[in-house]
């Protein structure tokens, strides 16, 4: 049993600035697991309802069934960009001009970037304690190795000896830091790329709809000046 476990009697064995190091870099690799898991499901449970609800929005003609889709869809990104929207179209009132055309699909227009900016900012929480843990994690390590070198030429010094059986567990329990740090900062480099990544494409797709949308509204808008209803159309 002793030799299967080596590394755990290193660290038992370690003095306290190890013990606080390692305990700092666990605190990281628990974090940023729980934040990648989290992340990973709600990122496709997200994918699959932006999914059905913009199948539906690509069958709707007007703008006015827009809420009868929010009405019946599932909560999703998509969905809350459509409430935004349709809040700031109830607050435009009076005749349509074609001089207020512009005006009316601008002021939508602020409405979805806004709402797009607030989307954006809630599927970005968090990521920044991936990025500090990927960046500061291999530092740790390091700082961790640094310490354990120094007590290991301390023993030397104070043994006169450089023996193996004397600097060997101080330069091992120097290089446990290392990996941990490596362990830590991998994951978490990589969980914070693989969700910036997944962000951004989110946002491409998010402009992209409301483009749609505001497309649907203007067409409505037109129509209207020109008397023509949008059944007819």
């Amino acid at each position: 049993m002793n030799n299967t476990v080596p590394v755990l009697q290193m660290i038992a064995q370690s003095d306290i600035v190890t013990m606080i190091i390692l305990g700092i870099l666990a605190f990281m690799s628990l974090g940023s697991w729980g934040i990648i898991i989290v992340k990973f499901f709600k990122y496709k449970s997200n994918l699959r309802a932006n999914s059905a609800f913009f199948r539906e929005f690509s069958r709707i003609k007007r703008f006015s069934d827009l809420q009868k889709l929010c009405d019946v869809s599932k909560n999703s990104a998509l969905r809350l960009l459509s409430a935004e929207i349709l809040k700031e179209a109830s607050k435009f009132k009076g005749k349509v001009t074609f001089e207020s055309i512009q005006h009316r699909a601008s002021l939508l227009e602020d409405a979805i970037q806004r709402s797009i900016e607030g989307i954006r900012m809630g599927e970005d929480r968090y990521l920044t304690f991936l990025a500090t843990s990927s960046n500061l994690a291999p530092f740790f390590g390091l700082l961790g190795t640094v310490w354990g070198i120094m007590i290991a030429f301390f023993q030397i010094g104070h043994h006169g000896s450089a023996d193996l059986t004397v600097v060997a567990p101080g330069i091992a329990m120097a290089l446990i830091t290392t990996v941990a740090g490596l362990v830590v900062a991998i994951p978490a480099s990589a969980g914070y790329n693989y969700f910036t990544s997944c962000n951004g494409k989110n946002e491409t797709s998010y402009y992209n709809y409301g483009s749609q949308v505001l497309s649907l509204f203007k067409r409505g808008d037109l129509l209207t000046v020109e008397g023509v209803s949008e059944e007819d159309a």
